[in-house]
This record gives C-alpha cells, structure tokens and sequence, in this order.
C-alpha cells in the first residue's frame, strides 16, 4: 500500500474524536439530558478510527510481505469484499458457470482487485465475477491486489476499461460504461474516450446513439442487455429522431417478446402504418361427423390446411382431393384461354 493512500486514509479518521468532542461541545444546554450517553459514543468513535489505523498498518505490512515473496498479492476473506453498485459487468449465466468451474479446477490467473474502505473491509474493483464463482465454491479466501492510489472514479473507469474488450459484454452495457465515464468526466470527449479504450472513435458514437432511445426502451435493455446490438440501438435511434419513437418502442415490445428479430425490428419501426396492407384475418371450420370432428379446415391468404382424425382418413381424401384439384386446373386453363382469345 502507497504512502499516499496510507495518509489519505488516516487523515479521515484521524479526527473523528475531535469532531464528535467539537460537537457536543456546542450542543446548547438543553441538548445536554440527550446527550448523556456521549462520552460512551466518543469512546467508540476513538476506538474505531485506532482499530482503523491499526487495519490500514496491518495490510501494508501484508502487501510488503507479499512483494518481497515475489507473489504480489494477498489473500483477502470473502466475507471482507463489498461490491459497488454500477461496477459489475454483465456476464451471461453460461459463461459463469463456464467461468466457475474453470475457477474449480484450476488457479486463480488474475488476483481481485480492491480498495479499502473507510467503513472497514475492501470494495472490489474488478473481478466481481471471480469473487462470485469463490464464493459458490466454498472457498473462504480470494487473492486480490490493492487499488492503492485510484480514485473513486478512477477505479470505475479501470474497472470498465478492464471489461470492455470481454466477448460477453453486450454492446449495451458498452454503453452503460461510456455513459459513466461522461458522467464522471464531463469534459471528456468521445475522442478521449475511445483513445482510451483502444476502440475506434465510430464505435463510441455508434453506442452512444443507445442515448437517444425513448425510456421506455432503455428499461427493456436494463431488464435484457442483450437485446439488441449496436448497429440496431443506432437505426432505432435515428428513428426516434425522425418522429418514430412510437413505433420504436412497439418494434422493441415485440423484439423482447421474440415476436420479431433485430432486423425485423428495425424494418417494423421503419414502416408507415397507413401505407401497410391489412393482413387478411385467417378463417377456419369443422367438418362434422356426427358429434364427432370428421376434419378441421384453416384457410389464411392462398394456404388452406385440412387436419383429419387419422392418418388413413387423410391418405383416402388426399386420392379424391388430387382429382378435383385436376378439375379445378383444367377449368381455370379453359377460362383463361377464352380470356385470351377475346
């Protein structure tokens, strides 16, 4: 652990006693009978904060012990790793069991990498999946590293960039992580941003256009990341722009309910209602045989569909459906030769 982080650790709770004796201090007198239990509340404040120190001591001792061993790395409980909300990457159900039973088989590759928290224990800073698959394994400990001189920001950024390049990171959660960085960092352009990357400028515009999508849309990516990519999210958006949010949302209701696929998607949305044809509405019957179904007939556009009891029934019709189907063709030959020669 640097000398910095040490410091900058410290120096936040080194005063906690001060300011707690500050406090009651300039409570005025009437706050005195509420207050009656505040010198037991200062004593655990100093306790805290020297517990703290002595922790902060503790693993730099550890971590120095570490690299003289040439390892690098230390081994941290899993009880002591807190995750922090919006630092985790999407990984697919099947590439963390694949992950996991990797992980059971063979060593840790990769330490966890971590930061201290002031409330006690580490927040994880990349490996949140690794540290899951221990967890399953029963394992008690983890090797993780320490994030010693990474802001908050910081640190979310390195998690991000650490992710980015994964197979298994939807194009959407891509985004989720630009989106964080501008956030972050509002004077970043997209430029920094995929320099930073390794990416090409165009992909960062390409994710970013997921901006442009109506909310109701983005709640269906936060529920399915992987429902659309990229090259869809951004077609989508330029209808948004051109006055389709509308059908941009009903083209991503019936992509999540697989009523339709990407491309389908895109082209639904593109479509003008009022110039599309009414699909003629399917009519169906029943042949009756007494009280039984002799036959279902469904009949949709140029398609008629006859569904008997049995297979015998259907060989013995198919022989006298073939003749009048040859009936049929022989008159509409006649019709349209008469049609011809006027």
């Amino acid at each position: 652990m640097s000398s910095k982080l040490k410091e900058r650790l410290m120096a936040r709770t080194a005063g906690v006693a001060d300011r707690a004796e500050s406090a009651a201090a300039a409570r005025p007198p009437e706050a005195a009978l509420r207050a009656a239990t505040m010198p037991a509340q200062l004593g655990a404040f100093r306790l805290e904060a020297r517990e703290y120190q002595e922790r902060i001591q503790q693993l730099q001792a550890e971590l120095e012990a570490a690299k003289r061993s040439g390892k690098g790395s230390m081994k941290v409980p899993l009880t002591d790793l807190h995750e922090v909300p919006g630092r985790r990457r999407y990984k697919s159900p099947e590439a963390f069991v694949e992950l996991r039973e990797n992980l059971r088989h063979n060593k840790l590759a990769t330490p966890v990498g971590i930061r201290p928290r002031v409330e006690g224990g580490f927040e994880i800073v990349s490996g949140h999946w690794r540290t899951d698959s221990y967890r399953e394994l029963g394992r008690l400990e983890i090797d993780c590293v320490l994030d010693d001189d990474s802001s908050e920001a910081e640190a979310a950024l390195a998690a991000f960039y650490a992710n980015l390049l994964q197979s298994d990171l939807t194009d959407y959660e891509k985004y989720l992580g630009f989106k964080d960085i501008r956030q972050r960092f509002p004077d970043m352009t997209q430029a920094k941003m995929a320099e930073q990357a390794g990416v090409n400028e165009s992909m960062v515009s390409a994710l970013m256009a997921f901006d442009d999508l109506p909310a109701e849309v983005l709640a269906l990516l936060n529920e399915k990341p992987a429902l659309m990519g990229a090259t869809s999210g951004y077609a989508l958006a330029r209808l948004v722009r051109s006055g389709k949010a509308d059908r941009v949302v009903l083209a991503a209701r019936r992509l999540a309910n697989k009523e339709l696929d990407e491309t389908q998607a895109v082209k639904f949305a593109s479509a003008d209602p009022a110039k599309q044809k009414a699909t003629p509405a399917a009519t169906s019957f029943k042949i009756k045989a007494g009280r039984g179904t002799y036959c279902d007939v469904r009949q949709a556009k140029n398609v008629v569909r006859l569904e008997f009891q049995s297979e015998a029934e259907a060989q013995a019709v198919q022989s006298a459906l073939k003749e009048v189907l040859e009936q049929r063709a022989a008159a509409t030959q006649t019709e349209q030769t008469e049609v011809a020669e006027k």
